[in-house]
């Protein structure tokens, strides 16, 4: 099956813009069996889910009524991640997709005050898929530095 990969991403991702301005109120991530699996934000303009679409090909965005609680039963987990609790209470400024599709495609989430870092989700797919992960997702913090503050 020829897949219109163009196509698809930009109906998975036209809620993107939507988060521009938002204020993060809170990140969640469901893991299952050790795998990042979805990412939810809860913010003032809604609730958003962030997971791969077509087996993590490339990553979507969806609305959702609430955020799952926490929870961790045997093989699954809802949690905070502590990595992604420091943008939480900032507004976000830019959402932007990275990557293409087969090739690491996800977003990267700039904060108004936190111009050093930003907050990045991206597919498995980034060049060399670790073995027996197939379908899940890699976190990140994006770190930026001024030639000038080099040492």
């Amino acid at each position: 099956m020829d897949k219109n990969y163009e196509r698809y991403i930009e109906d998975a991702c036209k809620l993107l813009g939507d988060l521009e301005g938002a204020l993060l109120e809170q990140v969640l991530i469901n893991t299952v069996q050790d795998e990042f699996n979805v990412v939810y934000l809860k913010t003032s303009k809604g609730n958003f889910c962030l997971h791969g679409e077509s087996g993590g090909e490339y990553l979507g965005i969806r609305n959702l009524i609430e955020v799952p609680k926490l929870t961790n039963e045997d093989g699954y987990a809802i949690s905070t991640y502590p990595p992604f609790q420091q943008f939480e209470g900032h507004e976000i400024v830019k959402v932007r997709q990275i990557g293409t599709a087969w090739n690491g495609h996800g977003f990267e989430f700039n904060f108004k005050g936190l111009h050093t870092i930003s907050m990045l989700v991206q597919s498995v797919y980034c060049g060399s898929a670790p073995d027996n992960l197939d379908d899940c997702l890699r976190l990140g913090i994006g770190m930026y530095q001024n030639k000038k503050n080099l040492t």
